[in-house]
């Protein structure tokens, strides 16, 4: 230890020899030395900085590498979802499908089994896609301001019921339609207004089918439209005859309970 201290001593005697040999001064030597340790003080601080921004670095790679994971699960749920969805849409087309092909039976069925009535213009079956109507007029239903079903009404009230029960999946939908004549006084008592008088056929109607032909309740509908969804011009007497009218209608189950929940 004390060899050692003497060789530090030395040492420094030797550089201070050789300062003074220079013609450096003290001064200048104690400022050289004061410009040694800030430099290492420096080299210090940045190597400090350079250990941080390495730190960081690391920091922000694996930050990287966690948000392309989750990048890369994000995109492997968006595509399961799609091909769950395209899967779905391709059930849902096919249910669709099979639904069409029941109605174009359907529909099928009741042109063959009112061909007449339809030849004579006295009933209109129209079917759009998935949709499908039975129009028939006032007269063969009905009297004139009455709504009690006639006898060859109820005949045609059962070829059309009978048909519709079979179909599944499906609620029926009794319109009840008139033209814009109004009421007239003998009948104002019974039918104040042609909302009365559609609303009360339709009721008739929906009636029968559920006590006539054994239509279960829950499948069937009414509503009265008055006149205020005609289907032609009520200007001419032939267009008023049209206008009054029912309708029997396919809807999905529901529809009124899904509309009200909204």
């Amino acid at each position: 230890m004390r060899t050692k201290k003497i060789m530090f001593l030395s040492s420094v005697v030797l550089i201070v020899f050789i300062l003074v040999a220079c013609g450096v001064s003290k001064k200048e030597y104690l400022k050289s030395q004061e410009q040694v340790q800030t430099l290492t003080k420096n080299k210090q601080e940045l190597s400090n900085k350079a250990t941080a921004l390495e730190q960081e670095n690391k920091r922000l790679l694996d930050a990287l590498d966690a948000t392309k994971s989750e990048k890369s699960k994000m995109i492997a749920d968006l595509t399961k979802q799609k091909q769950e969805l395209e899967k779905e849409k391709e059930e849902v087309a096919k249910e669709k499908e099979v639904k069409i092909s029941e109605l174009n039976e359907t529909y099928d069925k009741l042109t063959k089994e009112l061909k007449s009535e339809v030849k004579l213009g006295e009933v209109k079956i129209t079917q759009l896609q998935d949709k499908l109507s039975v129009k028939l007029v006032e007269k063969i239903l009905f009297k004139s301001g009455q709504a009690e079903i006639k006898k060859e009404g109820l005949a045609i009230l059962s070829k059309v019921g009978d048909i519709l029960k079979k179909v599944e999946g499906k609620g029926i939908r009794i319109e009840g339609h008139t033209d814009n004549v109004p009421i007239g006084p003998d009948l104002k008592s019974k039918y104040p207004s042609n909302w009365h008088l559609s609303t009360a056929r339709a009721i008739n109607v929906a009636i029968y089918l559920q006590y006539g032909v054994g239509i279960a309740p829950e499948f069937l509908s009414v509503a009265g439209y008055s006149s205020y969804r005609p289907i032609t011009d009520n200007k001419t007497t032939q267009g008023r005859a049209q206008n009054r009218r029912i309708e029997i209608v396919l809807v999905p189950m529901g529809i009124e309970r899904v509309v009200e929940e909204k």
